[in-house]
């Protein structure tokens, strides 16, 4: 593809606003338009990035050869099924939609329209993530906890939604099996949806993942710990660092054996932008995305897995 690709975004609020503004920079794409309710909203956002507002999805029809959306999750079949039915590319946030038949219905929608989809799940961009790919090796127990303030937004949904999705979606493509049970636990505080929750997943192959997540804690943690055969992955993912625990024969004069620390190096980088620069290449070059429709279905399935047992309690 010579031109540049046009793209709109549609749903501007926080999330939204960051990627029309990483579509704006990037060299091989015109920011079209953006698209929101609230069109004073839309214009602000439009004359920052010296595009055109407009307050209906159905306006960038004819327009754009992509677009990116980034409405409330209840909105997202619906507002995904106008651009999917003519064939528009489309990077869709996280979650894929508010049920798995609509993620369904959405992922079928864009195999039969032959539309790229890219689903928002940012995480698996993140460079310590991308760093440990080539490492994992038949990991036996993860343990994951995502904590942070409550920020006021993203209320209308629990922190399964909202945080422990991600985590979800990285163990389960970690984890080459089948879930075979899930327990768990959660608590509202704040609204009226679970605000912290506790998950154990249990796979075919006998591994486990614990995954927490809380968004009314003090301060924010981003952790990620992997436990596999003669060694142990410790992820932050807010400064995107990786530590590697391997076992190694006992120094002389000791016994057994004693586990060695070090540093993989690691490039931090923007996570939001590195996923909006893929969808970018993809659409214009062709290739697959890095999280498919399907990983978005299921990430989504297990995350409603999660939900039900917290409501049985």
């Amino acid at each position: 593809m010579a031109e540049d690709l046009k793209i709109g975004v549609v749903g501007v609020g926080y999330i939204g606003s960051l990627h029309a503004q990483h579509f704006a920079s990037n060299k091989d794409v015109e920011l079209v338009g953006v698209v929101d309710i609230d069109a004073d909203r839309a214009q602000f956002i439009a004359d920052s990035l010296d595009c055109t507002a407009y307050t209906t999805p159905e306006s960038l029809l004819g327009k754009v050869d992509a677009v990116s959306i980034a409405v409330p999750s209840v909105l997202h079949r619906e507002v995904g099924e106008i651009f999917l039915r003519e064939g528009i590319n489309m990077l869709m946030e996280k979650p894929l939609a508010s049920s798995v038949s609509d993620a369904e219905h959405v992922v079928e929608l864009a195999r039969r329209n032959d539309a790229i989809l890219l689903v928002g799940h940012q995480e698996r961009f993140n460079s310590a993530i991308m760093e440990i790919a080539h490492r994992i090796d038949q990991p036996k127990y993860i343990e994951t906890n995502r904590q942070g303030r409550f920020a006021g937004r993203a209320g209308d949904v629990d922190v399964i939604t909202d945080l422990m999705i991600h985590d979800i979606d990285l163990v389960l493509a970690m984890i080459d099996a089948p879930v075979a049970s899930v327990s768990a636990l959660g608590a509202s505080v704040v609204t009226s949806h679970v605000d912290i929750a506790n998950a154990r997943l249990e796979f075919e192959n006998g591994a486990v993942a614990n995954v927490t997540a809380s968004r009314v804690a003090t301060g924010r943690v981003r952790n990620f710990k992997i436990y596999m055969p003669r060694q142990i992955l410790e992820l932050d993912l807010l400064d995107q660092s990786v530590w590697l625990q391997h076992r190694n024969s006992a120094t002389a004069g000791g016994n057994g054996m004693e586990l060695t620390a070090e540093r993989i190096d690691t490039v931090p980088t923007i996570t939001l932008k590195h996923e909006i620069d893929h969808f970018v290449d993809i659409v214009r070059n062709g290739g697959e995305p890095f999280v498919s429709g399907d990983d978005a279905v299921l990430a989504l399935r297990v995350a409603q897995m999660v939900r039900e047992k917290i409501d049985l309690n």
